[in-house]
């Protein structure tokens, strides 16, 4: 499993090949801080995710950086309030 930060103006955004990203606030943080959302890359749209739910684009391509980009514009802010729930099953992680 690897994993990539994307640091946006709304949120800090965790992209791990294993189907799920991870959002925190825009502000650094310690290791063991659990994320204020967790969702699947479906939500970041069909360019990056493969029918096993998978990341189908390298963690450092233009493709992932462009998905999540636009999900961080759309959602970034919300998602670290809160507004969103927790996640994919609205548990905490």
């Amino acid at each position: 499993m690897a994993r990539r930060s994307f640091r946006t103006a709304d949120a800090l955004i965790v992209v791990s090949t294993d189907g799920y990203f991870d959002v925190f606030p825009p502000v650094d943080r310690s290791p063991n801080d659990k994320p204020n959302y967790r969702g699947v890359l479906a939500e970041l749209g069909p360019t990056v995710r493969g029918q096993d739910d998978r990341l189908t684009v390298r963690p450092a391509s233009v493709v992932l950086d462009a998905a999540v980009s636009a999900w961080s514009r759309s959602h970034g802010a919300a998602a670290v309030r809160g507004d969103l729930g927790f996640g994919r099953d609205d548990s905490r992680p």
